[in-house]
C-alpha cells in the first residue's frame, strides 16, 4: 500500500507529445510535396547542351547521293526535298534575279515539269545540295539527332561555279549551326536560372517544417 503510483496524466501526455511531433512532421512533408519540393520530371529530362554539324558532303543529284553509299535512297530523296523547300522563294522571276543575278533563277523542278507559270514561285537555280549529320551533345552523352541538308544554288557571287557554290552552302551551314548553338545556350541559361531560383524557396520551406517539428517537441 505504500507503493508510489505514477500520476495518471504523465503517460498520456508523452503519447500526445509524440503524436504532435509526428503530426508536425507529416504537415512538413505534405507542405514540401505540395509546394513542389519533389523533383520536376522535366528537370530530369535529357537536355541538349550543344550541337555539331558533321560529315557534310555536296551532291549534284539524288542519284549521286545514293551512289556515294553513305545514305539510303530514301534519306537522299528526303534531304533533297527539304533542301528544295529551304531555298529562297520569290513570287516573280524578276524579283529573284534582282537578288541573285540575271539568269540565276528558275521555277522549282515540280512547277517547271508541269509547266505551271502563272501563280507559281521562283528560286535560285538548284545546282545540288549538301547532306550531313547533326550531332547533339546532351546531358547524357552524344547522339545523332538527325540528317540535315543545305541547298547549293546559283547566285551572282558564284556565277554557277560548282565549287564556289558549295563554299557558299558551307557558309550558310555554319551560320545555321551558330544560330542553333545560340538558341541552345539561351535554353540552358534559362534552365540554370530556374534551378537556381528554386533552391532558396526549397530551403525556406524546409526551415518552416523544421520549426513546426520543433514546436511539436516542446510539449514532451
Amino acid at each position: 500500500m505504500s507503493e508510489v503510483q505514477q500520476p495518471p496524466m504523465a503517460r498520456p501526455r508523452r503519447k500526445r507529445s509524440q503524436r504532435l511531433v509526428l503530426a508536425a512532421m507529416g504537415v512538413a512533408s505534405v507542405t514540401l510535396s505540395a509546394c513542389g519540393q519533389a523533383p520536376d520530371p522535366q528537370d530530369e529530362r535529357e537536355r541538349v547542351v550543344g550541337v555539331d554539324f558533321e560529315g557534310e558532303q555536296a551532291y549534284r543529284s539524288v542519284d549521286e547521293c545514293v551512289a556515294a553509299d553513305v545514305y539510303t535512297r530514301s534519306t537522299c530523296e528526303d534531304a533533297y526535298r527539304r533542301a528544295l523547300e529551304a531555298a529562297p522563294r520569290f513570287t516573280s522571276l524578276e524579283a529573284c534575279e534582282a537578288r541573285f543575278g540575271e539568269g540565276s533563277c528558275e521555277a522549282p523542278p515540280q512547277q517547271a515539269a508541269t509547266g505551271q507559270q502563272g501563280g507559281g514561285w521562283f528560286m535560285p537555280a538548284m545546282m545540288g545540295y549538301m547532306v550531313g549529320n547533326m550531332m547533339s551533345n546532351t546531358s547524357r552523352g552524344r547522339t545523332l539527332q538527325q540528317v540535315y541538308q543545305e541547298p547549293v544554288y546559283r547566285d551572282r557571287g558564284n556565277r554557277g561555279d560548282w565549287d564556289a557554290a558549295v563554299v557558299g552552302a558551307s557558309s550558310r551551314t555554319l551560320s545555321r549551326q551558330a544560330r542553333m548553338e545560340q538558341n541552345i545556350s539561351n535554353q540552358e541559361r534559362a534552365y540554370r536560372n530556374r534551378m537556381t531560383t528554386s533552391s532558396p524557396r526549397a530551403t525556406q520551406r524546409s526551415g518552416f517544417g523544421s520549426r513546426s517539428a520543433a514546436r511539436g517537441g516542446w510539449g514532451s
